[in-house]
């Protein structure tokens, strides 16, 4: 009776069902993948690349090897978004549950620890531009930036979980947009561009 009512009281909360909701999209991508595998080996390593490449940080990688698949432009950009949303789910869930004391785990408590420090980091200087500061953190390039910290430090300032997901998404959505068209522009001008290195160096 009690692992019944921990369940629910777990289920109950914006965490718990946040979490769910990630296991289900990675269910999804699983599913996926599996498929594109089977229909096509080196897509199917493509878009597992992407995954592994968002997940250490890297969305620009991720897109790029979308891109040097021939990926379509709105198919890649759907694609890496969904990648997107799907790692700052889980671990936004997983935070918040850390922070409630629901589980413990060494491994990623010193994992959602380090995403923390390097929030509060930024904590002080994003609380003066509030949900604007969030979204530029989120979209610039630069190392410790992306929406994982960007969503621990909204945490911290207090967002709401809508207003949290609103400037994360957004900042986001941006980053992958410009990515994605400035590979794409490589790499349907790389002839053009190496000929321009090849006169420079010439010169």
């Amino acid at each position: 009776m009690k692992k019944k009512n921990t369940v629910r009281t777990f289920l109950m909360t914006q965490a718990g069902r946040l979490f769910v909701a990630s296991v289900l999209m990675f269910i999804i991508f699983l599913a996926g993948v599996g498929y594109a595998f089977y229909i096509d080996q080196r897509l199917g390593r493509t878009l597992l690349g992407a995954f592994f490449a968002h997940a250490l940080g890297g969305r620009a990688a991720g897109v790029g090897l979308c891109v040097a698949f021939k990926m379509p432009v709105f198919a890649n950009i759907f694609y890496n978004m969904f990648l997107e949303v799907l790692i700052v789910c889980f671990s936004y869930s997983l935070f918040s549950l850390s922070m409630d004391h629901y589980f413990k785990s060494r491994f990623l408590n010193k994992a959602l620890l380090n995403a923390e420090k390097n929030a509060l980091k930024y904590q002080d200087v994003l609380s003066r531009y509030g949900w604007m500061g969030v979204f530029i953190f989120v979209m610039i390039p630069l190392p410790a930036t992306g929406p994982v910290v960007g969503s621990i430090i909204a945490y911290f300032l207090n967002f709401d979980l809508k207003r949290n997901f609103f400037c994360i998404f957004s900042g986001t959505f941006v980053a992958i947009v410009i990515w994605t068209v400035f590979f794409d522009f490589l790499s349907s001008h790389i002839k053009s561009i190496q000929g321009v290195f090849a006169v420079v160096g010439i010169f």
